[in-house]
């Protein structure tokens, strides 16, 4: 059995990469952890915590799931974090993805947060999405 966090990175990561109203913003440039000489914009770093929610009879997991978005070049790099944190919301929420261990039952676009990063100069978004994950074992 894999872990449903684990299952719902990796697919919507996956998801991502296809989605054409992304890729059209960052190209291939969605990672889980970014390199270090990472080109912007960027999407990487996909965090999640989870809370067990069972039912009778049924094991399931509430999982919220952030995924990060930056960009530095460009006449405003906070436009552009908010560009691709919306379209990122727009390719994920309710999307069926189709998890090999597990059933998603819901996942939801529950906001963005866009900033600048430390150095004054890197647009920074993190989308929020909450997913409702049950086990099919």
């Amino acid at each position: 059995m894999a872990s449903p966090g684990r299952e719902l990175v990796l697919f919507a990561r996956d998801r991502l990469l296809k989605a054409a109203n992304v890729s059209a913003l960052v190209g291939d440039r969605v990672w889980y952890r970014a390199p270090e000489d990472a080109v912007f914009p960027h999407i990487a770093n996909f965090d999640t915590f989870g809370l067990r929610d069972d039912a009778t009879c049924i094991t399931g997991e509430e999982i919220t799931l952030n995924v990060h978005v930056w960009t530095r070049d460009g006449m405003d790099p906070l436009q552009d974090a908010r560009s691709i944190a919306y379209e990122v919301g727009r390719a994920l929420h309710g999307y069926p993805l189709a998890l090999p261990s597990n059933h998603l039952v819901t996942l939801d676009h529950r906001g963005d947060r866009v900033f600048y990063d430390r150095d004054d100069l890197t647009g920074h978004g993190v989308v929020e999405f909450r997913a409702i994950v049950q086990s099919n074992a």
